[in-house]
């Protein structure tokens, strides 16, 4: 332990006499408290919590007892099974039977009864829809009746999201308990009783008890949809939200009504956090003022005589000015170990900045000569090609040709001086596609006195794509490529077309020849050599301006373009280049 301390500096050693001596006993003590005051909270809360639940279970059993209640007695009723099963010669018996059914039974022609609405279906055709009585045959084909059909249970009840009635098609919650009506002594068709009840009733139940639990929140849900929550009322238009995640702390309650398994969730409080800390947070408090912030104020203050001394250091280092000369210290506070090595660090930044002086700024310095140098003699040489000495040759050649009466000759010479003029004014490696195919055109031109009837070709460009920026000499390197290797090694005539559009979000141009196109090996191999291709690729001769055409697409597009070459022996070869219209070159 001894040589572990003398290993520290001083700084270190009252750090961890701090970290021994005060803060992990006062951690210790400190969680004991918090553990006992936290538990003795959480069990109040799910105290709370289970009340709550419990609450809710009583208050919908008590708002559904007596619309359930009601429903059950016509259930159980045999004149209304007898005025069910019965069939009916015409309408006219039907309501006959009918007015003598409310007058037995007493209840209005709607069946409604208070906290619910009722209907009864049953499988009998004579029965006329209309007043609680409906033909079950015109349900079979709904969304209740599927479900209430696959659960198989005598009765259900279905939380569902369908319109308010028949007249007013807005879609609503509702709360909805299906019976069937096959009690032992009864027989006939198949009947369904509907007992739709009070949404906002039972959503009413869950308010009241959030409005008594201030901020907690109530929902009940079956599986994973919220059927019923504190705030239902107001979304009743809306369609059940589903379960997204069950927040930690919510207490859960299953219960059972009318066969259907729901969950009681009550969230835990919000801000409960906050009115914790509240209740508690003076004594944790003046704990922490005691036990730690005191102490660690003296801490700091001496750990902070040393360090910031060392910080200074630290960043002089890592500083340099404009020259890349390392900076000095110019003022040295105290005469202890810190200031001696700061001394010691000002000494080491002038032999430094001293050997910049004498190495890397005279090597800088001869690098800048000899880029100068350089410049110079490209300059000198730049100035003997003077490319206005052949395009006057090549004007005399063509007046020469013109007054001996050889216009084709001049034809051929004039579209010779447009392409070296063209190719001298363009300057820079950036070129627009529409001075690119004015090259693409003289040189057709060109190559059609040289082919005559076994060449023609097809130029189209949209014009919205004409100021795009490409590499200069791309697309004459691809139709060059298919007059050598297309037109001239057929003795038939050929096509070579150029296309420049734009699809959705890019540019595309296409060289495309009718020669004779090559094998799969071959070409296999050529896409894998443009795939790979490097500035070392260039010395070899083959294929050398595919290559150098799409290196430079390449390099100028930061590899974003995209270019393929299609070909089939015999048939010809099609060159397409696809660029990002993002790209400006």
């Amino acid at each position: 332990m001894n040589r572990f301390l003398n290993n520290l500096k001083l700084g270190q050693k009252l750090y961890v006499l701090f970290i021994v001596g005060v803060l992990i006993p006062m951690f210790i003590t400190d969680w004991m408290i918090l553990h006992n005051i936290i538990q003795s909270s959480n069990d109040t809360v799910r105290n709370e919590m289970e009340k709550c639940a419990n609450a809710v279970e009583y208050g919908l059993q008590k708002h559904l007892e007596y619309p359930v209640t009601i429903a059950h007695n016509l259930y159980k009723s045999q004149v209304m099974e007898d005025f069910l099963n019965k069939k009916y010669e015409s309408a006219a018996e039907y309501y006959e039977a009918f007015y003598r059914l409310k007058s037995s039974l007493l209840f209005d022609s709607n069946i409604g009864i208070e906290g619910g609405n009722l209907s009864i279906y049953a499988d009998n055709p004579t029965i006329v829809n209309g007043s609680g009585f409906y033909r079950l045959d015109t349900e079979k084909d709904s969304d209740w009746y599927r479900a209430f059909e696959k659960e198989n249970r005598q009765s259900s009840l279905q939380f569902i999201y369908e319109p308010a009635s028949l007249t007013d098609r807005s879609m609503r919650r509702k709360v909805v308990l299906f019976m069937r009506m096959d009690m032992e002594s009864f027989k006939g068709c198949e009947k369904i009783l509907r007992l739709e009840l009070d949404y906002e009733g039972l959503a009413k139940v869950l308010q009241d008890l959030d409005t008594v639990n201030q901020n907690r929140s109530i929902e009940v849900t079956k599986e994973s949809t919220i059927v019923l929550s504190d705030k239902s009322s107001s979304e009743k238009n809306q369609p059940y939200d589903r379960v997204e995640h069950i927040e930690n702390g919510t207490y859960r309650k299953a219960i059972t009504l009318y066969d259907q398994t729901l969950t009681i969730n009550v969230l835990p409080e919000k801000g409960r956090e906050w009115h914790f800390f509240k209740e508690n947070g003076m004594k944790f408090l003046i704990m922490l003022l005691i036990n730690i912030v005191l102490p660690l104020v003296m801490l700091r203050m001496i750990e902070n005589s040393i360090t910031r001394r060392i910080l200074l250091l630290e960043q002089s280092f890592e500083k340099e000015n404009d020259e890349n000369e390392l900076e000095l210290i110019t003022r040295i506070e105290g005469d202890d170990e810190i200031a001696s090595l700061t001394r010691s660090y000002n000494n080491m930044a002038m032999r430094m900045n001293e050997l910049i002086d004498t190495v890397f700024k005279d090597k800088l310095h001869e690098q800048e000569i000899n880029i100068a140098r350089q410049n110079a003699e490209l300059l000198a040489l730049h100035s003997q090609i003077n490319p206005h000495f052949l395009f006057n040759a090549l004007e005399s050649i063509r007046m020469h040709s013109l007054l001996r009466g050889e216009k084709e000759t001049a034809d051929m010479v004039g579209k010779l001086a447009v392409m070296e003029r063209t190719y001298v004014n363009w300057g820079g490696d950036a070129i627009s596609i529409g001075k690119e195919m004015e090259f693409v055109q003289a040189y057709l031109t060109l190559q059609k006195y040289r082919f005559g009837d076994r060449l023609n070709y097809e130029i189209s460009v949209d014009p919205d794509c004409e100021q795009f920026g490409i590499p200069k000499l791309t697309i004459v390197t691809f139709v060059e490529n298919a007059c050598i290797h297309g037109v001239e090694s057929k003795s038939t005539p050929g096509w070579i077309f150029c296309r420049a559009y734009k699809q959705k979000n890019k540019m595309c141009i296409e060289i495309e020849d009718t020669g004779e196109g090559m094998d799969e090996d071959e070409l296999a191999e050529l896409n894998n050599r443009i795939k790979n291709v490097t500035i070392e690729d260039m010395k070899n001769k083959k294929h050398v301006g595919t290559m150098n055409a799409y290196l430079r697409l390449k390099k100028t597009t930061k590899g974003l373009v995209d270019f393929e070459i299609s070909s089939e022996k015999g048939v010809g070869t099609m060159v397409r280049i696809v660029l990002p219209l993002e790209i400006r070159i």
